[in-house]
């Protein structure tokens, strides 16, 4: 008897095969997980942490030289 279903193979050679389906539920979290983590990246960029630098200045006492 006859295979009736069409070999369908991809540019590489391989079967072409489907990864597992995700729901719409999961797609959704995964979506906002991704933005959530992009703005954090962001935000994290513009405030860049750093502070400008203050100068330091006080007295520092010397011992005197004796001659």
């Amino acid at each position: 008897m006859r295979n009736l279903r069409r070999t369908s193979l991809s540019p590489t050679g391989l079967g072409e095969t489907r990864g597992p389906a995700v729901s719409a539920g999961r797609r959704r979290w995964l979506l906002v997980a991704l933005l959530a983590a992009v703005a954090l990246l962001v935000l994290a960029w513009f405030d860049g942490g750093e502070e400008p630098l203050h100068p330091i200045a006080q007295d520092v006492a010397l011992p005197e030289l004796q001659p």
